[in-house]
């Protein structure tokens, strides 16, 4: 490893083990003003995701509009600290999980469980929450270009019981995962470029990765829509539903179910979506 991935590694342990030291209201207070900073500072993609919130809220004033954005770093930032500090943030926090219901029809079937979501919310709290609770689930992870940070993350997700599958693992391999009857995670809501399936994000068409419906479709196993809001300094609802198919379902019905589920989570808590994706770069041909 180079010295900078080791520096970096052993900031983010250090920095880990400052905000598990903090009282969750002292967390909230410096993720505000810290995403206040780098609102003011950082300016990478902001012009993107001013753009992403006009499309999505036209009808909202400029100013509405722009108090979003500014939520958004502030969550961001405090969204981040509760990653670096699980398991804490999840043993000591106040978490409402709605739905297990589902999660326990999908997981009786013994076809494997599709869970399905977005950059909506705390979503590494939702694996932290299937991770300490002993559900088998894989996520396909992301390799970072720091080789330091990519360890930190793992080494974190590891930690907390969540099994990481390499982006580049093969098909065989994610088939026999579900074959087992673990818990297949997806996030469905970047731009899939040509390879996705375009349907529509808040009314405009947008690139939209098909892999957990075609899994759908291949091997049966039933799709579940997960997401984890916050409601208050420390109270978080971890919400559990299905994503319904039918025997005539396809790939665009199924993959217009679950987008719409995240559109109408997003409507509710706004600021709590990452708009700095570039969600609508591929155009339909």
């Amino acid at each position: 490893m180079k010295l900078k991935h080791r520096i970096t590694y052993n900031l983010l342990i250090l920095l880990s083990n400052f905000v598990q030291s903090l009282k969750p209201i002292n967390q909230y207070y410096y993720a505000n003003k810290l995403g206040s900073i780098c609102y003011q500072l950082l300016k990478i993609r902001q012009k993107e995701a001013r753009k992403n919130i006009s499309i999505a809220f036209p009808k909202l004033s400029e100013k509405k509009r722009e108090n979003i954005l500014k939520d958004t770093y502030r969550f961001f930032i405090y969204s981040s600290m509760q990653f670096l500090s699980l398991p804490k943030s999840i043993t000591h926090g106040n978490i409402s999980v709605n739905g297990t219901q589902y999660l326990k029809e999908a997981l009786d079937k013994n076809k494997g469980v599709l869970l399905v979501s977005g950059h909506f919310g705390l979503w590494e709290l939702i694996l932290g929450w299937f991770g300490i609770n002993k559900y088998s689930l894989l996520l396909i992870g992301q390799k970072q270009k720091n080789v330091g940070a990519d360890r930190f993350i793992n080494e974190l997700r590891k930690n907390n019981g969540i099994k990481i599958l390499p982006r580049k693992s093969s098909l065989e391999l994610m088939y026999s995962a579900l074959e087992n009857n673990d818990i297949l995670t997806l996030a469905s809501d970047q731009d899939a470029k040509k390879s996705g399936i375009f349907v529509n994000f808040f009314g405009v068409k947008a690139s939209t990765p098909k892999g957990a419906a075609l899994f759908h479709l291949k091997s049966k196993s039933p799709i579940i829509f997960v997401t984890c809001h916050m409601e208050s300094i420390n109270k978080y609802i971890l919400n559990i539903e299905p994503v319904k198919t039918q025997n005539k379902s396809d790939i665009e019905s199924i993959t217009i179910s679950y987008t719409r589920l995240l559109e109408n989570v997003i409507k509710k808590h706004p600021e709590q979506y990452f708009w700095f994706h570039r969600r609508w770069k591929t155009k339909p041909s």
